[in-house]
């Protein structure tokens, strides 16, 4: 019996995340691609944005970057609504991020960080999000599969809840 890749793919639960390593940069290689393209002026379609801080690595949004970018891997398809129809907002939760602010960038098909990071810049939706001020944590995943766009990338940038202040109880 013949056993197609793909489908032999689809029989292995562990493929995901196998499938992860071949395009998934290590958090230092991402900050730093990250943050020396925030460093920079960047225009966004007709606006020119100035340089902002640097975004660090977040545990939580790259592991939920991670998940999203196996959904849709799964489904074959770029989309911020997921199959269940979770949202950055639930999906962030769900992951246990209190955000203030967040924002996501997807990318199907470039096989580097270099060519998402373009083809966001390219984009003036995308290119705000990179350069949104708010945003000082992120996660970022790539996971390669059989389906049409090979390639899943998923950038997450938030900024975390700020815990309320409790009122002043002295005497």
């Amino acid at each position: 019996m013949r056993v197609w890749p793909s489908l032999l793919l689809s029989l292995v639960p562990a493929a995901p995340a196998v499938l992860a390593a071949a395009c998934q940069p290590d958090a230092e290689t991402a900050a730093h691609a990250l943050n020396a393209l925030r460093a920079q002026a960047q225009r966004c379609g007709s606006r020119l944005w100035p340089v902002v801080p640097a975004l660090r690595w977040q545990a939580a949004l790259g592991e939920s970057s991670r998940r999203y970018a196996e959904e849709l891997t799964t489904l074959d398809r770029l989309d911020h609504v997921g199959a269940s129809g979770a949202t950055l907002r639930t999906r962030l939760r769900e992951s246990g991020y209190l955000m203030r602010v967040a924002g996501e960038n997807l990318a199907g098909g470039p096989e580097t960080l270099d060519e998402a990071l373009a083809q966001w810049l390219g984009s003036a939706a995308h290119c705000e999000n990179l350069m949104a001020a708010d945003f000082e944590e992120f996660g970022l995943a790539c996971v390669a599969g059989p389906g049409r766009l090979q390639r899943y990338w998923v950038l997450q940038m938030a900024a975390p809840a700020r815990p309320r202040s409790s009122p002043d109880r002295s005497p």
